[in-house]
């Protein structure tokens, strides 16, 4: 607890102490309790109401499941069904051209089908067999007849279903079958299978099935009216899908239902039949409904009992707070000497004394840390200093035996050797000056690391600086057939001529190395503040492989190159930008890059310079 001189330094015009360290501490309770409250009742709030969005989404993707299947499970027995009674019809198409064949009255009247008749090209009927329990005189008409035997001239070999036809005074399903000599076979499929069919279908209150044929007009559905007459339902977006082949799950407004209906609905392949198993979306939205009221007191309940435990939690938590704070100010002075002040009361919560010791523990391991972390700061840049003069010394040592090294391959190379040994001998001397570059860039990048070179300022004229890197690689690139221009603008300034060469030299031996084809150009631009000072930027601008976007930001690193023929057949160090940029930054300027892969690269370089007065 604190004492009152600790209260003073930190309340404000505080008289009475009891009274005001009371409402101290309350106030200290009541923000960890609303703190509580809110982190935890919030979270619940955010579920009930993900709750409630998403009890109507989970009905719909049962549905969407269920009824699919359902959906699919009906096709495959209309499916089965057709198939059969397929079957039927062609085998008494054939005991109908046979003199001699069975009698299949009784399996018609077992698949629904009124009859079976043998026309010749005029519609006469040449024989015909009735079904037992359906006998009657009434026929198809002659434009019926047509429409069925011009479908199944478009199907020649299989027997067709036709779409709804009036028959006998109700609505049918016939048959056509083109046989052998122009003849005809035709039959008349009733509906009531799969009226039958529809009926044993009922789920929920209102879910259903409904059945459609090829042209969308209705042969099953619990709607009296819509079957009895047999309603047009092509109009509705879930019938123009299952007329056009598909399967899946549709919400659609049903007229008879008056109601948004969602639905599963396939197809069946052999008849062109449509089916669907459609359910009011308010059965599923009461379903929902019951969900979030049960979920609703759940979180009621929840959020009662995290109001008790946070009141109670928030009494726990908040004296050992106001001591932690307390510490912690002390601490963030600059007082390491500071420390929590433990409770001495019979009865006290081990959690708060974990606090006290812990927090005393970690201020007392600071203290340590702190003389630690000036023993490992002067460590390490001893450390820095003894890297840097090993590969200083290193490179050195390895630098003036490969010098020697080189100088013995020359005198062999001189002396009389076969043709294959003295290739063997410029690929020594080339691999010998590729590592005496790398040691020197090795060296020189070091030396720059360790801060041993200085930027030293003297009088230079830059366009005689990018003249001496085009007269150096002249050479070179008009044997490449190259362009290597400069354009670069004659100006006495104060700067370090010395690093500014080496760049330039790098830029534009880079430029020419990386260059297949084109030019190479070297521009630059004079900026004057007003106050004596300037920059002074030079570019080189070449037409060659350029540099990927990913790799823009990695090739001013040690060791980093462009992986391409041309980097390979060129065996670079990998240092001569990594040198350019810290050497720009020892002058205070930058290095920036602009490229696109296969059109070119420019690279900028950016210094401050002095304008020497003449």
């Amino acid at each position: 607890m604190l004492d009152n001189s600790k209260e003073v330094q930190m309340t404000s015009e505080r008289t009475a102490s009891g009274s005001k360290n009371a409402r101290f501490r309350l106030n200290i309770r009541w923000l960890i309790f609303s703190s509580l409250i809110v982190a935890s009742v919030l979270p619940l709030l955010g579920l009930y109401k993900w709750m409630e969005k998403s009890a109507v989404q989970k009905e719909i993707a049962y549905v969407e499941e269920n009824h699919l299947i359902i959906a699919k499970n009906l096709a495959a027995a209309l499916e089965r069904y057709a198939h059969d009674v397929v079957a039927v019809f062609e085998l008494t198409i054939k005991s109908l051209e046979s003199t001699e064949g069975p009698d299949f009255s009784e399996s018609l009247d077992e698949f629904d089908l009124s009859f079976v008749a043998l026309l010749d090209d005029k519609d006469n009927v040449l024989n015909e067999v009735q079904a037992v329990s359906k006998s009657t005189s009434q026929r198809l008409s002659y434009t019926q007849i047509e429409e069925l035997r011009a479908q199944a001239s478009i199907n020649p070999g299989q027997s067709v279903f036709s779409g709804i036809v009036q028959f006998d005074g109700a609505p049918h399903i016939s048959l056509g079958r083109i046989v052998a000599n122009g003849k005809f076979a035709v039959s008349v499929l009733s509906l009531q299978y799969l009226i039958e069919l529809q009926k044993s279908i009922k789920f929920g209150a209102l879910g259903h099935s409904m059945m459609v044929d090829q042209n969308g007009l209705v042969i099953a559905h619990p709607n009296p009216e819509w079957q009895a007459s047999s309603k047009d339902a092509s109009k509705l977006s879930v019938v123009q899908q299952m007329m056009a082949g598909k399967t899946g799950v549709a919400i659609f407004y049903s007229p008879p239902m008056q109601a948004d209906m969602i639905s599963g609905f396939t197809f069946v392949a052999r008849t062109g039949w449509g089916v669907m198993v459609p359910q009011p979306m308010s059965e599923l939205e009461a379903r929902a409904k019951a969900s979030e009221k049960t979920a609703l007191l759940i979180v009621l309940a929840e959020i009662a009992a995290l109001i008790v435990i946070s009141w109670w939690l928030s009494q726990l938590i908040s004296t050992p707070i106001r001591n932690v704070v307390s510490a912690a100010a002390k601490v963030s002075d600059g007082d390491l000497g500071a420390r929590v002040m433990l409770s001495e009361a019979p009865v006290v919560i081990s959690e708060a004394q974990l606090l006290g010791t812990s927090f005393n523990r970690l201020i007392s391991n600071l203290q340590a840390d702190q003389h630690q972390l000036t023993a490992a700061l002067s460590a390490a840049v001893e450390g820095e200093r003894a890297k840097s003069s090993f590969l200083s010394v290193m490179s050195h040592e390895v630098r003036t035996p490969m010098h020697g090294l080189m100088g013995i391959l020359e005198l062999i190379k001189d002396g009389k050797l076969e043709e294959d040994q003295r290739h063997l001998l410029t690929v020594g001397q080339k691999t010998a000056k590729n590592m005496v570059k790398l040691l020197d860039g090795v060296l020189q990048f070091v030396k720059l690391e360790a801060n041993a070179e200085s930027s030293k300022a003297s009088a230079f004229d830059p366009a005689e600086l990018a003249q001496s890197a085009v007269d150096l690689f002249q050479s070179l690139a008009i044997k490449k057939g190259l362009s290597l221009t400069t354009s670069v603008s004659h100006q006495m300034l104060l700067g370090d001529p010395q690093m500014i060469s080496q760049i330039m030299l790098n830029l534009v031996g880079n430029a020419v190395k990386f260059t297949k084809e084109g030019q190479i150009h070297i521009t630059s631009e004079f900026r004057e503040s007003g106050t004596g000072s300037a920059r002074l930027i030079i570019s080189v601008t070449d037409s060659g492989i350029g540099i990927a976007n990913d790799l823009q930001s990695t090739i001013f690193k040690e060791f980093v190159q462009v992986d391409s023929e041309l980097a390979r057949a060129n065996e670079g160090s990998g240092l001569g930008l990594a040198i350019s940029a810290r050497l720009a930054q020892l002058m205070e300027g930058k290095i920036t890059l602009k490229s696109e892969p296969d059109k070119g690269s420019c690279f900028q370089l950016d210094i401050p310079v002095t304008l020497v007065e003449n």
